[in-house]
């Protein structure tokens, strides 16, 4: 290819940075940072550099395969899409449409986000499941519920940051898709102008280094630490009550709710220090202008959605909404939104979970486990990896066993393509072309991930599959794209860009600048035009008007006859070398993290006889694994965290969700605790 350094986006994590690719002979040879794009300003993380390994790795899915009783066999493109086209036919006239699932991954592409959601609409299913339970959507739930949207930190004007549950040193992903100018200057702007940061986590991540102030809750206590903070701000009068009066519904009842929690009621329940909730309280509603920035630490429970609804009950009685330096609505790139055709069928488990937006996880698993005449028969997945990423390998496993048909589409071998009977080889990032809108003060702006090398062996990118597989089921002619290209073109539309503007012009801002305090104008998108922590909505769908704390559903209070043989509490965590179970394979990546660790405290260590690097046995109600010891004072006493990611067959390691509980899960999301289970760790 001419005209090097090709200026496209990385697609290995939600904050898609700027890169420029070099290549040589038709190969990457050096990657660099994009210092015109926005999000990162030149900087690029270490995951960058696995780029070029990824590409090139021996270990890529190249063929397409069908499995057979002597185990996988290669087919050609036409033997596979036939047995697809064939298999799903089968179920579709036998079962009904409603009966083939869609399972997807995390968004961090928008290839990923679209890929086959046409084809479900023309297909006539309207059941998507995936990792949507375990990441962002239950607290999207919180937040649309409350607000009718979800905002994003004005960093650039905020005079108090709190990082609840979020971890942005390890994760860089400082908003959902806004950028500020690199988000690696985010934290030294803050501190050049004094702004204190505070960071909420049961574990000392990585983002109290740059901390000011480090506050550890208990494990999935954060609901009550939110109303004990929401009880002082009311009844010390720091609300913004011109604010609250206007624009917060029923203020009265949720005055009247809090009135018994507080820092006292939530001290016995978080270990927080009632005297510092109501310091935290204090400081949060007299800044002029703060931001709370949830994360995934939020969504791994089965109190989650309602620690969120905590949160926005917070951000809505100081009034940090919509206004400088609180929680803003930045301008969106307007877009088309697929399918073209919505199907009849009412998706499933629509009664249980109304306020959900697709199928949560456990209605799905539990379907299929269950064996009943209208249960799952097919499921498509596409850039995910389920069994690896939900609680309770085994069951999971146990539920796919009970698929009429499962057809997997990936860059790499997993433990979920393992179970697969059609397995597609995907076209991997750069090797097809995809885009990303951000939002920004500047205004919504447009990236294009431009290709910049053939896919390996015959992989092809999801819109080339999706759309020969359409074809030879006839349903060609209702589709608007035909490949990568026309996709994009067809999407953007609204905002009038096509790909060949975004080649010329490369970042193309099309959505104005940010205003403030729209809902003066419009009000909030929710059916009162206010904000609505007191939710009508919520308590029609039985899961309660206003935010309540409710023990975790696995843990020694809950189960207090398994305390004595599990008296540890197991959390996860991400090494920031990886994103969700990839690139884990890679040597460039596993010669700085090689294998997954079990963190434990120093105290619980000698106590039981556990050295630093010796191997542990760490168990739970669902099964045992073996994995290395840490010792450290990350982590509390009693408290135990192991990496996440490992387990499939390209590393050949132990994963930590043979230990995660799904037998409960959050009511209103489907959220598993994989972020806290019951455990035990001997010495092995």
């Amino acid at each position: 290819m001419a005209g090097n350094p090709i200026r496209s986006i990385c697609g290995f994590c939600h904050t898609n940075c700027g890169v420029k690719i070099h290549l040589k002979e038709g190969r990457i040879s050096r990657i660099e940072g994009d210092e015109e794009h926005p999000v990162n300003r030149g900087y690029i993380c270490p995951k960058a550099q696995a780029i070029k390994p990824l590409l090139e790795s021996e270990e890529r899915l190249k063929y397409p395969m069908i499995k057979t009783k002597g185990g996988f066999k290669r087919v050609s493109w036409d033997e596979a899409l036939d047995y697809a086209a064939e298999r799903l036919t089968k179920i579709r006239d036998t079962y009904g449409p409603e009966t083939v699932f869609h399972g997807h991954g995390a968004p961090v592409t928008y290839g990923a986000r679209d890929g086959f959601i046409q084809f479900m609409g023309l297909f006539g299913s309207p059941n998507y499941t995936g990792v949507a339970n375990t990441c962002f959507v239950p607290r999207l739930v919180a937040f649309m519920q409350a607000f009718g949207g979800r905002p994003e930190p004005d960093f650039e004007k905020t005079n108090l940051v709190i990082f609840w549950g979020s971890n942005p040193a390890n994760t860089t992903r400082f908003s959902s898709y806004a950028a500020y100018d690199g988000f690696n200057r985010i934290i030294p702007d803050l501190k050049k102008r004094g702004v204190k940061v505070i960071v909420i986590d049961p574990v000392k991540s990585e983002s109290v280094s740059f901390a000011d102030e480090w506050i550890r809750p208990n494990m999935a206590t954060d609901c009550a630490l939110g109303l004990a903070m929401a009880h002082t701000i009311i009844e010390e009068g720091l609300y913004d009550k011109d604010f609250v009066e206007k624009w917060v519904l029923r203020f009265d009842e949720i005055k009247a709710s809090l009135k018994a929690m507080t820092p006292e009621w939530a001290e016995r329940i978080t270990s927080v220090h009632k005297e510092r909730i109501r310091g935290l309280a204090r400081e949060y509603a007299m800044a002029e202008g703060g931001i709370i920035l949830d994360g995934n630490g939020l969504d791994m429970h089965t109190n989650g959605v309602q620690m969120v609804r905590a949160i926005t009950l917070l951000i809505a009685l100081t009034g940090n909404i919509d206004r400088p330096g609180g929680s803003v609505f930045y301008s969106v790139v307007p877009q088309r939104t697929l399918p073209t055709t919505r199907p009849e069928k009412k998706r499933m488990a629509k009664e249980e979970f109304p306020l959900f937006p697709q199928v949560p996880f456990p209605a799905f698993k539990e379907a299929l486990l269950g064996n009943g005449e209208d249960r799952p028969r097919g499921l498509i997945v596409h850039h995910s990896n389920p069994v690896l990423v939900q609680a309770n390998r085994k069951r999971t496993e146990e539920a796919f066993a009970r698929l009429d048909f499962l057809m997997v589409i990936d860059v790499f071998p997993t433990a979920t393509t393992q179970l697969a009977d059609l397995i597609l080889p995907a076209a991997a990032d750069f090797e097809a072309l995809d885009y990303r809108a951000y939002s920004s003060s500047k205004g919504g702006f447009l990236a294009l991930r431009e290709k910049v090398c053939e896919p390996a062996g015959e992989a092809r990118s999801v819109f080339t599959i999706e759309y020969e597989l359409a074809k030879k089921m006839g349903m060609e002619r209702e589709y608007p794209f035909t490949n990568d290209e026309e996709w994009i073109d067809f999407v953007l539309k609204p905002a009038g860009v096509t790909v060949e503007d975004l080649r010329e012009k490369g970042i193309i801002y099309a959505s104005p600048p940010v205003e403030y305090r729209k809902y003066e104008r419009e009000g909030f998108k929710t059916p009162s035009k206010r904000i609505e922590c007191y939710s009508k909505r919520f308590e029609s769908a039985g899961y309660g008007v206003l935010p309540l704390y409710e023990e975790p559903r696995e843990s020694h209070t809950s189960r207090p006859q398994l305390a004595g043989e599990y008296p540890l509490i197991g959390t996860t965590r991400r090494p920031a070398e990886f994103v969700h179970t990839k690139l884990i394979n890679l040597e460039v990546t596993r010669r700085r993290y090689p294998e997954p660790y079990a963190i434990i405290h120093y105290e619980d260590g000698y106590r039981k006889g556990i050295n630093d690097n010796d191997m542990v046995e760490v168990a739970s109600p669902r099964g045992k694994i073996t994995v290395r010891a840490k010792l450290t004072d990350t982590i509390g006493p009693g408290l135990i965290s192991i990496d996440f990611g490992w387990g499939n067959p390209t590393d050949g390691l132990p994963s930590v969700n043979t230990l995660t509980d799904d037998s409960v899960w959050d009511r209103v999301s489907g959220g598993y605790p994989n972020r806290m289970f019951i455990c035990e760790v001997k010495k092995v």
